[in-house]
């Protein structure tokens, strides 16, 4: 029997894109002949999004999941996908992001690394413009001041992770620590090498980012204070 790949994709408002992710890449995924599931995982969005994702589960009743929650923001909703994946004893656990900017060109690559999973894209280049390059840098630098450990791409939507070693640090992350994502990149670090891949981010397939670039800067101060608490 195949290994299974569960795809936690958190989604908020993406009525635009998020269609066209599922085009992209569950053709992408059978390609490779995986054993996979997407759970999609809703982020009390307000507008046609969640009936998308629904058309989507009806189409693909085995390869689509649609789940649905009250808005708890972009990194408690991977964390409740990865708690899902993980009770549903997948092998894997692939993120990505909901707006078309994960390529899925670059998974084949991502897949043939497993064994040496946990397995991250790093954004060598990227068309969402040069401040989104650096808030990702800045929050690398945040990382390590405030634990010491050093990723260099600790936001990347893009990363595929062994059920064990997700399990393991799963339980560390706080139910109120806004940026989940960072701190689960960083307790990884603590605990496995890393294998990078590089990628090439897309610009959106359409819509505007949730968290706007003139608000990292608070964002960053938050997370700077909650990782010297956690």
């Amino acid at each position: 029997m195949s290994e299974s790949l569960a795809i936690v994709m958190p989604v908020y408002n993406e009525e635009i894109s998020v269609g066209k992710v599922f085009d992209e890449w569950i053709p992408a995924l059978e390609k490779l002949n995986i054993q996979f599931c997407f759970l999609a995982m809703d982020d009390g969005s307000t507008d046609s999004t969640f009936n998308i994702l629904k058309s989507y589960q009806d189409k693909y009743p085995n390869k689509v999941k649609a789940l649905h929650h009250a808005n708890k923001g972009h990194g408690q909703s991977c964390v409740v996908g990865y708690k899902l994946a993980i009770q549903a004893d997948f092998d894997y656990v692939l993120q990505i992001d909901s707006d078309g900017q994960c390529d899925a060109g670059f998974f084949a690559e991502f897949w043939a690394s497993k064994n040496q999973a946990p397995v991250f894209g790093y954004r060598r280049s990227r068309d969402d413009g040069n401040s989104r390059w650096w808030i990702s840098r800045i929050v690398s630098l945040v990382g390590l001041i405030g634990t010491g450990t050093w990723v260099k791409d600790a936001n990347v939507p893009y990363r595929l992770i062994k059920k064990d070693q997700l399990a393991s640090v799963i339980g560390e992350i706080p139910d109120d620590f806004h940026l989940a994502n960072i701190l689960i990149s960083l307790k990884l670090r603590q605990k496995y090498c890393l294998k990078w891949i590089q990628i090439h981010f897309r610009d959106r397939f359409g819509g505007t980012p949730s968290i706007k670039t003139f608000s990292f800067a608070r964002q960053g101060l938050k997370l700077l204070k909650q990782l010297w608490l956690s």
